[in-house]
């Protein structure tokens, strides 16, 4: 039987353990997360996406064929506290994804609040959106 000493460090290293897998003191957590599925039909659930600041926006392609492109007015700046940006890259003032195939995604970070529109090409075609960003969780 555990004495009552080992009883009382065990319950301590357990309380302690939720707080090693948080972020280190210093950076900004990811506070919130949007998609945007880009449809047969257009844009879903909208074309409008409201994220608190260093939130992040996933753009995926729900289509069943033809590949997508996303082209965001602002400019790529990658952050060590946003770790959430995938597959997109900077192209002068723009952030623009990789190709993204049917059933694929890219997702990019909002540090900064403010108004940035996007537009998705597909098969000759443009959808146009907006990420509103800012304000806390």
């Amino acid at each position: 039987m555990p004495s009552r000493t080992q009883l009382l460090l065990t319950a301590a290293v357990f309380a302690v353990l939720p707080s090693c897998a948080s972020a280190p003191l210093g950076e900004a957590p990811h506070f919130s997360s949007q998609t945007v599925n880009v449809t047969t039909n257009g844009l879903a659930p909208s074309s409008e996406v409201r994220i608190a600041a260093f939130g992040t926006v996933v753009f995926r392609n729900a289509r069943e064929s033809g590949s997508i492109e996303v082209d965001i007015a602002r400019p790529f700046a990658p952050s060590a506290q946003c770790s959430t940006t995938l597959r997109f890259s900077a192209s002068g003032d723009a952030s623009v994804s990789q190709t993204i195939a049917p059933r694929e995604l890219a997702s990019i970070c909002f540090h900064e609040s403010g108004k940035f529109p996007f537009t998705v090409r597909v098969e000759g075609q443009e959808l146009r959106g907006v990420v509103l960003v800012g304000g806390k969780p």
